[in-house]
């Protein structure tokens, strides 16, 4: 992998981690705050809302101000962000400052999937793609593990600290070693919500709005129910982070698949497993055959995601930003409503009705994929 995949994947596993990493600990967040999960989760949403009125306010500026340049900025304003909900002392204070890490993922991600695009040669972009979106995968094996036991042994508030630094270090090094390819291009700037409009847009965007929804909602709630259901720890939950990202991340290999069979064909059938998979989830009866359902999940999530960003970026390869930064606003609000929409009905009637919506959602995607 050269050097400029490596640093966009680097920057993928990091905003990954920050906005997956609380949901492991969740619980224990909640309790230190005298609060209920699903009050704390409003957290998480705030983190989502942030990206998303973000990505949507500045997308279509990033072409002209330079791709490399709003990485880096990016990454700055996630890091300061992370160490300050480190402090926070209520709920509300930790939203305000979730809500400014997520500002600056609404920056970054548009960024890297735009600079993927235009450092990917004709006929590959799926592998290319694959291997910057692996860095989701590293995000959920190695660091969301690690911050769930660095959270057990010494608290949400270390682990918060730590991942902000790492954030920091990773706005310096992302300044000084990103290409060129980064760099301003005089463009003329494409209406925000214009991506829409374009041919196949909506559809696109729309399967984008029913899949995020459904993995953000099922994934906030995950780690409070493996704990309820199974009866394990903050680090033991952990683990559903780590098989997801396993299988998210043993999916790169099967990348060059969708660039050969296409992705018209290809993702109708992702959504419909994914669909299956989370309409049974809840009828796990052990934590060992949880842990494989997860990382099935992780596994074809990969694919719809990989064919997701691939299909967007072709839409208008002259204005990426503004095509990225709306799909990084509409992926994020779907976050924050389903985020929303889940905690309710998972105070209320619980987990099972958390999955089978999800279900429900992916479903829906899978016809407007068919539409196109």
């Amino acid at each position: 992998m050269n050097r400029s995949l490596f640093i966009l994947m680097a920057s993928v596993a990091l905003v990954g981690t920050n906005g997956l990493l609380m949901s492991p600990v969740l619980t224990d967040i909640a309790r230190g705050f005298g609060e209920s999960a699903g009050v704390t989760g409003r957290a998480l949403a705030a983190y989502s809302a942030g990206t998303a009125v973000t990505a949507l306010w500045l997308g279509r500026s990033l072409d002209g101000f330079g791709l490399s340049k709003a990485l880096a900025l990016a990454m700055l304003v996630v890091g300061l962000a992370q160490l300050g909900s480190g402090f926070a002392t209520g709920w509300v204070t930790l939203a305000l400052l979730q809500g400014l890490a997520g500002a600056g993922a609404g920056v970054a991600l548009p960024a890297v999937y735009g600079i993927t695009a235009m450092i990917s040669p004709k006929g590959q972009e799926a592998r290319f793609m694959s291997r910057v979106i692996f860095g989701w995968s590293v995000a959920m094996v190695a660091a969301v593990p690690l911050g769930a036991f660095l959270a057990g042994a010494f608290g949400w508030r270390v682990m918060l600290g730590l991942t902000g630094g790492v954030a920091l270090l990773a706005a310096g090094l992302n300044w000084l070693l990103l290409p060129s390819s980064g760099k301003a291009v005089a463009r003329l700037r494409m209406g925000r919500f214009r991506p829409l409009f374009l041919a196949g847009g909506w559809v696109q965007y729309g399967i984008t709005l029913c899949f995020m929804a459904a993995f953000y909602g099922t994934y906030a709630y995950l780690g409070d129910h493996t704990r309820a259901a199974f009866g394990i720890s903050a680090g033991e939950a952990g683990l559903t982070a780590l098989f997801y990202g396993l299988g998210f991340g043993l999916a790169m290999f099967g990348a060059p698949v969708v660039d050969r069979i296409g992705r018209a064909k290809a993702l109708p059938v992702a959504l419909s497993i994914t669909s299956t998979l989370l309409a049974v989830l809840w009828l796990a009866p052990v934590f060992p055959l949880f842990l494989g359902m997860i990382f099935l999940w992780g596994f074809i999530n990969h694919f719809i995601l990989n064919m997701i960003v691939v299909g967007l970026n072709a839409l208008a390869p002259d204005n990426r930003g503004a095509v990225m930064g709306l799909y990084s606003s509409v992926t994020y609000a779907a976050a924050t409503l389903g985020i929303l929409v889940m905690g309710g009905v998972y105070e209320g009637p619980g987990f099972v009705a958390v999955a089978l919506l999800a279900a429900v959602s992916n479903v829906v995607a899978m016809i407007l994929a068919l539409r196109k």
